[in-house]
């Protein structure tokens, strides 16, 4: 009897076949964390977005603070009573600060926030840190120009 043909997987074209696998699952794992990380950088940008334009409408709302200078620099958390509703401009002007702080804190604990207003423009610049492509995180700034009517 003469058997020149193959009869079966040798084992080592097994391992050979099972290597190459797993190769490819470590790329799928990888391609799946880096879309995971993207995913949550764009989360925390659209969040940075708003909350730029949340101060800038709460300025809108409040006039006669705006007016009077008294959202020409918001940096940092500020304590504020409750006056609601009953709050002066200038009242209104540093609740509007406790709270933008507060639900930019609640959102991005990383971010930091100031505003400035000065002849018709305010400007909020929103400092926070975002994974990166390795486990390192990497500094980003947004800043927004907005014209407030007077």
């Amino acid at each position: 009897m003469n058997r020149s043909g193959q009869q079966g997987l040798s084992m080592i074209e097994v391992l050979v076949a099972m290597l190459i696998f797993a190769v490819g699952l470590l790329g799928v794992a990888g391609m799946q964390s880096l879309a995971l990380k993207s995913s949550d950088n764009s989360n925390i940008r659209s969040l940075v977005n708003i909350h730029a334009y949340e101060i800038v409408e709460r300025m809108r709302a409040n006039m006669p603070a705006v007016q009077s200078g008294q959202y020409n620099t918001i940096s940092g958390a500020s304590t504020a009573t409750g006056c609601l509703p009953t709050c002066t401009p200038a009242e209104l002007a540093a609740w509007d600060a406790a709270e933008w702080h507060a639900n930019l804190q609640a959102d991005i604990p990383t971010a930091t926030g100031a505003v400035a207003y000065a002849n018709g423009r305010a400007v909020v610049t929103i400092n926070w840190t975002e994974r990166g492509l390795g486990n390192d995180a990497e500094a980003q700034t947004y800043s927004l120009q907005a014209r407030i009517d007077q």
